[in-house]
């Protein structure tokens, strides 16, 4: 979509751009965990967790994987204020009861 916008000569808000460059992290993380690169989609997945509000509908998801793929990268402070995060009670009952039990302890 960037890039038709660009090739049109059409001028794209930053906020959009932005917006863009969000979907598309959050898109390619699941590409890097085929991979096997673990530092990069927890890099991407950071990215978006800090811009939780834009996904209201799968913020439990995104939260949960970022704490796995940062615990797995190694990023254990990352993981950490993720893992806070999504233990609020507020989000608590929408975990993946898979990683329930791992993320609480």
């Amino acid at each position: 979509m960037y890039q038709k916008l660009l090739q049109q000569k059409i001028k794209i808000p930053a906020e959009m751009a932005h917006n863009l460059m969000l979907l598309h992290s959050y898109i390619l993380v699941k590409t890097h965990v085929k991979r096997n690169n673990h530092t990069k989609a927890a890099r991407l997945l950071i990215r978006v967790a800090n811009n939780i509000s834009k996904f209201p509908s799968h913020i439990a998801q995104i939260l949960t994987s970022t704490v796995v793929e940062c615990y797995r990268s190694g990023l254990r402070a990352s993981a950490f204020s993720f893992a806070a995060m999504l233990l609020r009670p507020e989000y608590r009952s929408s975990i993946d009861p898979m990683w329930k039990k791992k993320i609480e302890q």
